[in-house]
């Protein structure tokens, strides 16, 4: 189913051997919460926003932190993680659930020197809002397989290639506007789908070429959870928000077909703008933001982490931006080595070491 440095050390003290020795989980405002303090603390603390969840989600003391994390945990960083008061597209739950938390731990164990935002896919456009809105708050931020283009534009591209998906393979998905409540990923949908791909070759090529992403293996899987997602967002916005009226498809293996007989959808005005609202970044960067992606993510292809580059650039702050890649197949299948090292980078640009857009080692 759902896909799914040493310099730092001496930057930020941090003592090798601790452990984490106090885990603490709660509610705070409707969304469940951890909180892992090391003992002793470098007083360095990680603010970490998760991605989509399809259901409410829980946290259990007895559960181990994901492994980079607990790497983190054991240099002596405090470790918070809100499960937002709503599962799905969370983000505007998750930012201010987020925060909730964060003052929460100020309350108890004190302001930390230094907070750091880390997050993976919706989290990770989480971690460039609170970058942008609370840079009095992180001193930087790093972006893991992060959907940090504006959101319309993200699922408008998942809306397109889901519309093209029905027009070569008729009969397969039901309904796209609206999408219907009752609507489920299932193996016996997957089956479908690699049924019709096998049995329609133009149909499969055309849809690798429009994707850009393409993996036989996990094309049953992709289109099943984006239908799932654009399910769930027209839910929550209220309405359509997607639409590709005006798109002109190109790519395939005969775009006038395509064209003429694909259907075309209008978007919903108020839902549109809700879409559009959570979350449109804006650009403006006062502290370091690093991104990281694989080259093979069908969910949040690596390309589209340059429409940020580009806000950035036109607010004037291109300089506090970096993306970097990891040639790897998958969404979110960075690796917790480099994760750890990227997170080393990021402590060590705070202190004015930029690292280098490109290649992740």
């Amino acid at each position: 189913m759902r896909l799914m440095l040493m310099l730092a050390l001496l930057l930020l003290p941090s003592l090798p051997d601790a452990r984490a020795a106090s885990v603490e989980t709660g509610t705070l405002a409707g969304a469940g919460y951890r909180v892992d303090m090391p003992e002793p603390w470098n007083h360095g603390l990680i603010v970490f926003f998760h991605g989509t969840w399809e259901r409410m989600g829980e946290f259990s003391d007895s559960e181990p932190l994901p492994g980079f994390l607990q790497t983190l945990a054991d240099r002596g960083y405090a470790v918070i993680q809100s499960a937002y008061a709503q599962p799905g597209w969370a983000v505007e739950q998750g930012i201010d659930d987020s925060e909730r938390l964060r003052q929460h731990f100020v309350e108890v164990h004190g302001t930390p020197q230094k907070t750091y935002a880390l997050g993976m896919s919706m989290g990770g456009l989480l971690v460039v809002e609170a970058l942008e809105a609370r840079p009095q708050v992180y001193a930087g931020g790093l972006s893991l397989c992060g959907a940090i283009t504006p959101a319309d534009m993200l699922f408008a591209r998942d809306f397109a290639l889901r519309a093209a998906f029905d027009f070569y393979f008729p009969g397969v998905f039901g309904a796209l506007v609206p999408v219907p409540a009752t609507f489920r990923e299932t193996d016996a949908l997957e089956a479908r789908i690699e049924r019709a791909l096998k049995d329609n070759p133009r149909g499969a090529e055309s849809m690798r070429r429009l994707s850009g992403v393409w993996s036989e293996a996990s094309f049953a899987d992709v289109i099943a959870a984006t239908t799932s997602d654009l399910r769930e967002l027209q839910q929550r916005a209220g309405g359509n928000p997607f639409g590709n009226a005006n798109l002109v498809y190109t790519g395939s293996l005969d775009d006038a077909a395509l064209n003429l007989g694909v259907k075309r959808y209008q978007a919903d005005a108020r839902a549109a703008a809700y879409l559009s609202r959570w979350y449109t970044p804006n650009g403006q960067l006062e502290r370091p933001l690093l991104a990281v992606h694989t080259t093979g993510d069908p969910l949040v292809p690596a390309s589209s982490a340059f429409d940020y580059a580009l806000i950035a650039r036109r607010a004037g702050h291109e300089d506090l931006f970096v993306q970097q890649f990891v040639d790897a197949e998958g969404h979110c299948t960075i690796g917790d080595d480099r994760i750890v090292r990227a997170f080393d980078d990021l402590v060590a640009w705070t202190h004015g070491k930029r690292p280098a857009a490109g290649l992740r080692h």
